[in-house]
């Protein structure tokens, strides 16, 4: 049986001092939840809260398999456009006295949901949440132009109670033209700015005089108006020059209202209750932990051990040793190393036969590996060049990020000079359609490095230093 990872840590960007912090799963959870809705609240929307919370890092982070923070390597998530986040050290500052009885809170919502993440077709899915709904959520297609079945509209009047329900805001008429980069015009005694409603059927003579006109429905005439409002002249017109906009609720409108979760909270609703009324159809399961000894769980890989059979494109060293041969045996340790992490492998030959570099690719693209690896052995005309590198295709930022973890692993495992990653219009590079690396462990034309590759000892460092890469990149440890 496998030993469940007790702690998984998660990275944070940090905007505000430009650094990665790295911090236990559980106590980020706590960290978001105080910093996305009020402490006040009923313990069941906090519950609800810390599962949404969950479900965001599940989702994301790179130990289950997420793409990670799309602006700061190596991170997860950033407090920038990730998600709030406020780290506990500042919360002591925030709350004072009121600390310890708060972070008791919290840790009850994060306890009583231990592991608990929102999911459709066992998948965790991408929790929306926003402050007040003002009676209704939004379907996702209204807000963001496409179709997310859990995202649909469901009436609300639970958040009528919330400070945000409803809000009044003034804006100048220069404001509003300054901010919608309009021109309404100069005011002119002879032009109105229609109102309906309020200034309605406008009846002028020939001199452009009023003559009547109705005012929220009421008629008068011209010379009235100008009698009761103390104008000079019934040649009169109108132009508003504050305006007063009147709005209900606030946020995108998407998936779960957190003033409305309190209320039901406090009419006895239980966070599980409150989650499938604002996210439809989604089920509450526990996520899969990562495993120690299977660290690589759920992962898919292509090994392609570069060349083979009668086909002579492969290289020799200066003793006669075929890369072809180097490659099938480093590739195939490394394939036994991925199953025994938990992996699902294929390779596109484990014996000495040509594979077309079609057919290879085909394999791959039928597949759709997370990655594809494809082992080599470099050459050059001076025998003095060593080292090894990596190549991947142009904009493939995972492979890219990738690379540099096994590159490292590669130099430290082999002590091979690290020749850098580089970007190469390879054909299995070109022709796989997700995320490809060529790997080149050593340069088989250099004598020194010949004569390491036929040890079969040197074969098991180079597989291991690849695999040790790749547990790297999807879990930082």
């Amino acid at each position: 049986m496998d030993v469940k990872q007790e702690i998984i840590n998660i990275r944070i960007y940090d905007h505000r001092i430009q650094q990665i912090i790295e911090r236990p799963m559980d106590e980020i959870i706590r960290e978001m939840v105080a910093a996305q809705i009020p402490i006040t609240f009923e313990i069941e929307a906090l519950k609800a809260q810390a599962i949404i919370a969950r479900t965001s890092i599940v989702r994301k982070a790179r130990v289950f398999g997420g793409e990670g923070c799309c602006k700061f390597d190596g991170a997860d998530f950033c407090n920038c456009d990730c998600g709030k986040w406020i780290p506990k050290e500042e919360w002591q500052d925030i709350w004072g006295s009121d600390f310890e009885a708060n972070w008791n809170k919290l840790d009850h919502a994060v306890r009583e949901t231990k592991d608990s993440i929102l999911t459709i077709h066992n998948k965790p899915i991408e929790p929306k949440v926003h402050s007040t709904c003002g009676g209704a959520t939004e379907n996702s297609e209204s807000v963001e132009e496409h179709k997310v079945i859990y995202l649909r509209k469901v009436l609300c009047d639970y958040c009528r109670n919330s400070p945000e329900w409803r809000e009044v805001k003034e804006i100048t008429l220069e404001e509003l033209e300054e901010k919608l980069n309009i021109t309404t015009g100069d005011l002119s005694p002879f032009r109105e700015v229609p109102m309906t409603g309020i200034f309605d059927s406008i009846e002028r003579d020939d001199a452009g005089r009023i003559v009547s006109l109705k005012i929220a429905g009421k008629k008068f005439a011209g010379k009235e108006i100008m009698r009761l409002l103390g104008l000079n002249s019934t040649r009169f017109g109108w132009k508003p020059t504050v305006f007063q906009f009147e709005t209900q609720g606030t946020g995108h409108g998407l998936g779960l209202c957190q003033y409305g979760s309190n209320q039901m909270a406090i009419e006895g609703k239980k966070a599980e209750e409150i989650l499938n009324y604002y996210f439809t159809g989604i089920q509450i399961k526990e996520f899969e932990q990562p495993s120690i000894n299977k660290p690589l769980r759920g992962k898919i890989f292509v090994v392609d051990p570069g060349h083979g059979g009668d086909n002579e494109e492969d290289v020799r060293g200066p003793t006669g040793l075929r890369e072809k041969d180097v490659n099938l045996s480093i590739a195939l340790k490394i394939a036994d190393l991925l199953e025994k992490a938990g992996a699902e492998v294929y390779t596109t030959r484990a014996e000495d036969i040509y594979v077309p570099l079609g057919k290879r690719a085909s394999l791959a693209n039928s597949v759709r590996p997370n990655f594809f690896l494809s082992i080599h052995q470099n050459y050059f005309a001076n025998p003095n060049i060593s080292g090894s590198e990596i190549y991947h295709y142009r904009g493939d930022q995972d492979g890219e990020e990738l690379a540099v973890q096994i590159l490292r692993e590669l130099s430290q495992g082999l002590g091979t000079a690290d020749r850098g990653v580089k970007v190469a219009d390879f054909f299995l590079l070109r022709e796989v359609r997700t995320s490809a690396l060529q790997i080149e462990v050593a340069y088989i034309t250099n004598p020194e490095e010949e004569e390491k590759l036929k040890g079969e000892e040197f074969h098991n460092k180079a597989a291991e230093a690849i695999v040790k890469g790749l547990i790297r990149y999807y879990t930082y440890q």
